[in-house]
């Protein structure tokens, strides 16, 4: 009588299930239903929830100064390469790309440094992330686990990427989440195999 009593309860669960897509409150309905076959046993708790990525944050430390020959202020982006480090200034950017580089072993060390106008707690950090140029120039790919977030206050930060496959050419992405304020500051991305930097036209 009781196995009757469940499969009872389950079958009212399933259609319940069923009438959704015809009702207003979908998500209450969804969660009611959710909870009644949890109860019942059929599914584990928590079993639906997704997992939450980490979130990696830069170590405080390292410095970035350009060089003597390089002008920080002469657009949105200005890029150099001297010895094994790509230097990056960019000014009042939201969202911007280096060009490709090769990276000479299986990771690179970014140090960078922001400031914003924005007071907002929400928009006190940008992001900086890896992606890898196919063979035939084609398509990117994102490289994961790449994405590091900087605080913006004006102080260097620092991180190792690894993941890289040396020989391949890669770019690094940098973003701000705000779309009312901007970023101005600067990296310093150490770890190339090469000075040659590579342009895809239509790229920024």
């Amino acid at each position: 009588m009781k196995r009757t009593r469940t499969w009872i309860a389950l079958a009212l669960a399933l259609c319940l299930a069923l009438s959704l897509s015809a009702c207003s409150p979908k998500k209450t309905l969804k969660n009611l239903v959710v909870k009644t076959v949890t109860a019942l046993g059929f599914i584990e708790e928590g079993s639906g929830d997704e997992d939450e990525a980490t979130k990696v944050v830069a170590a405080a430390g390292g410095d970035v100064t350009f060089p003597e020959t390089m002008d920080p202020t002469s657009g949105k982006l200005v890029t150099q390469v001297e010895g094994d480090t790509l230097y990056v200034a960019f000014n009042g950017v939201a969202n911007r790309n280096t060009e490709y580089f090769v990276p000479a072993s299986d990771s690179i060390t970014v140090t960078g440094y922001a400031t914003t106008e924005s007071t907002n707690e929400n928009y006190q950090t940008f992001k900086v992330a890896v992606w890898e140029l196919s063979e035939d120039k084609t398509m990117t790919s994102y490289v994961q686990g790449s994405t590091v977030y900087y605080t913006t206050d004006g102080t260097c930060y620092n991180y190792t990427i690894t993941g890289l496959t040396p020989g391949k050419q890669y770019k690094v992405n940098i973003s701000y989440d705000s779309s009312v304020y901007y970023i101005t500051g600067g990296l310093k991305i150490q770890g190339l195999g090469s000075q040659e930097l590579t342009t895809i036209e239509g790229e920024e």
